[in-house]
Formats: C-alpha cells, structure tokens, sequence
C-alpha cells in the first residue's frame, strides 16, 4: 500500500520494534515513561495507529513518530513484538527534522525539543542562534549545569530583535561576550533576565559602551550573576516592573560609578 505526504511516498509495513531506533537530535529529549505506562495497562492493539519512520537504508528505520509506543510493545513482548509503521525513503535529516515538527503539531514538544528539531531542518533562526551560543562555550539543553542554556525562547528574542534592528554584532552575540568575559561560563550568568537585560542595555547604548569598563563592572559586581539576579528581583518587585529591566537598570548605575565624562544616560525602558 501506498501513498502520498506533500512530495514522498510512504509504504505500510510491520516493523519489528528492534528494528526501529532514534535519532536523539530529533527525537524527544527523553521518554514520556507515563505514557509508556498508561499504553502497557490499557494496551490494545488496535488502539496503536500507525508510527511514522524514515528508512536511511537497508538496516536504518529512524522512528519520527511512535517512539512511546514502540518502547511499551518492547517491553510488553520481550522486544518480539512488532508495530505498523508508514515508511519514508529518501528523506534528507532536515526534511525528517520537519515530518517530525509536522507530526507532532497536536501534541507539542518542549521548545528545547522543537528548537533542536529545527536546527537539523535548516531554520535559519534556530541555526543562527545556535551558532552563536555555541561560538562562545555553551550548549542548548535541558539540563541545568554550567556551560548549559535553557532559556531558548530568550535566546530566540533577543536574536530576533537584533535581526529586525539589522544590527551587527547582533545583540545575542555581544550579551554572551560580556558575561562570558566577566563571568565564564556560570550558569546563573545565562538566565533569560539576565541575558535581555544585557541585550536590551548594548541596544540602547552600544555606541557609548566602553566594553572593557561593563565587562570589570560586571566582573565585581557583588555576589556576581547571581547577586546582580537577586538585587533586580528585589528592585522589580518594588517598582512592579520587569526583572530584565532592572537589571539593565542595575547595571547602568553600576557602570557610571566614579565616571564624570562619557557617563551612560540614567535607564529609563520598561519593557525589554
């Protein structure tokens, strides 16, 4: 049996589950072992439906969808057990990276889990945020750990509004730059609030920056990333306004201490 999805043809086949894998830079982060569950008590055969897999080759059937189910038929049969399955050949790892956004539209990734898809299908946004974190020592994921960002929808802003502004270097690439320089590659240095505040200050001010004078004001800032974190929280809950924000706020002053000339003009924004 086959039939057509936009451009490729699939075939309707019984796959065993030892035959089906995954590839983990487009699949889900890890299992939802819940649903594993859920499927194994209730399990109905009928009630499966029809995984989604893309043949590389003769031996390779990358699973894009079903991924659940073929771990709860595995472990019900002893991995003897097998699963319908629609197979693609011939999909580029960019064009499976899309079927896999496609497939799963109802029933959402994460937004690490979605980004990371669209890396591998060639989102040039996705691609070009990636290329920045990474030039500076990091990676995207989800788990929290110094050299690790999480704060993907952050990154994706702060990129955006740099690529609207037509600015160069863009205002993700230049916010990465001095906390790396003034904090290496602490964790807290990279939280989303932190990382705007920084974005949204280079923004306004780039052309009066000394980086070399933000870059030690940063480095002695009391507490570090962490205590300039935890004084903006105090200040924005005080005033009501935006964490990111104070931190801007925060930093200015901190900036112009000791200064007479080329000081920064006092921070007056209220919305990253």
């Amino acid at each position: 049996m086959s039939n057509s999805n936009a451009e490729h043809k699939f075939s309707e086949e019984r796959i065993p589950v030892t035959d089906l894998s995954v590839d983990t830079e487009i699949q889900r982060f890890s299992l939802n072992l819940r649903k594993v569950e859920r499927i194994k008590r209730n399990f109905n055969p009928s009630a499966l439906g029809v995984a989604t897999v893309s043949r590389r080759n003769r031996v390779t059937n990358v699973l894009l969808d079903g991924w659940t189910r073929r771990q709860a038929v595995a472990e019900l049969t002893d991995n003897k057990g097998d699963l319908l399955c629609h197979v693609f050949e011939g999909l580029t790892r960019a064009e499976e990276a899309q079927m896999f956004l496609d497939l799963n539209a109802g029933n959402q990734p994460t937004l690490l889990e979605k980004f990371r898809a669209r890396i591998v299908a060639g989102d040039p946004v996705a691609a070009g945020v990636n290329g920045v974190v990474r030039a500076y020592g990091f990676d995207i994921g989800p788990l929290p750990g110094n050299s690790m960002i999480q704060c993907v929808g952050a990154l994706e802003r702060i990129y955006r509004r740099s690529v609207d502004a037509e600015a160069e270097p863009n205002y993700l690439q230049m916010a990465l730059l001095l906390v790396t320089r003034a904090w290496g590659i602490d964790r807290f240095a990279t939280q989303a609030v932190v990382l705007e505040g920084l974005s949204s200050l280079w923004s306004v001010h780039r052309d009066l920056v000394d980086v070399d004078r933000l870059v030690s004001k940063l480095s002695t800032f009391p507490g570090g990333p962490m205590g300039l974190h935890t004084d903006a929280t105090q200040m924005a809950s005080l005033r009501r306004g935006h964490v990111s924000m104070a931190i801007a706020e925060l930093t200015t002053d901190e900036y112009n201490k000791g200064l007479i000339k080329k000081k920064l003009p006092l921070w007056t924004r209220k919305r990253p």
